[in-house]
């Protein structure tokens, strides 16, 4: 008995994740990925925006890690639509984009973090345990592409409407 009592408190103590990516491949080795973390546990996994929005009214997600360019929509729209249901839940931007303006547009609907898909293993799980730390995920290499000034000042405006 006390087996079976010690796997639901570690269970009830995991961070519950949600993947969304519309290619296969990708939700089979993100999902083995982050399971493989003792604290972490993908819970659910999206292929599209509907079935994303399914998965945050069906159960609790604490963190949310969502493809920028689906098929048929940006990870923004997802972001937006998720986030309406689920204003608390972090959201981990995984995208194989690095372009500045889906930077941006990830920020300003609400991600907490933007990695790209050519990162290394443990960067993606360092980038989740940051945002879950309260803290933002912005590697050197994609900090870069923003003006000198305007990264501060486009993270100092992020913070801002946080803490609304």
């Amino acid at each position: 008995m006390s087996e079976k009592k010690n796997s639901k408190t570690l269970a009830a103590i995991k961070i519950k994740i949600l993947v969304v990516d519309d290619h296969p491949i990708v939700l089979d080795g993100l999902t083995e990925l982050l399971n493989h973390e003792a604290d972490l546990m993908v819970i659910a996994r999206a292929g599209n925006a509907a079935e994303a929005i399914r998965a945050v009214k069906k159960q609790r997600v604490d963190l949310a890690v969502v493809d920028m360019l689906l098929k048929e929509t940006t990870g923004a729209q997802v972001i937006k639509k998720i986030k309406a249901i689920c204003p608390n839940l972090i959201v981990l931007i995984f995208s194989m984009s690095d372009e500045l303006r889906y930077i941006k547009q990830a920020f300003e609907v609400g991600a907490r973090g933007y990695i790209t898909k050519d990162e290394l293993s443990e960067n993606i799980i360092d980038a989740i345990r940051q945002i879950l730390d309260g803290g933002i995920y912005l590697n050197k290499r994609l900090a870069k592409k923003f003006p000198k000034h305007e990264l501060n000042e486009f993270l100092a405006d992020d913070f801002k409407r946080r803490c609304k």
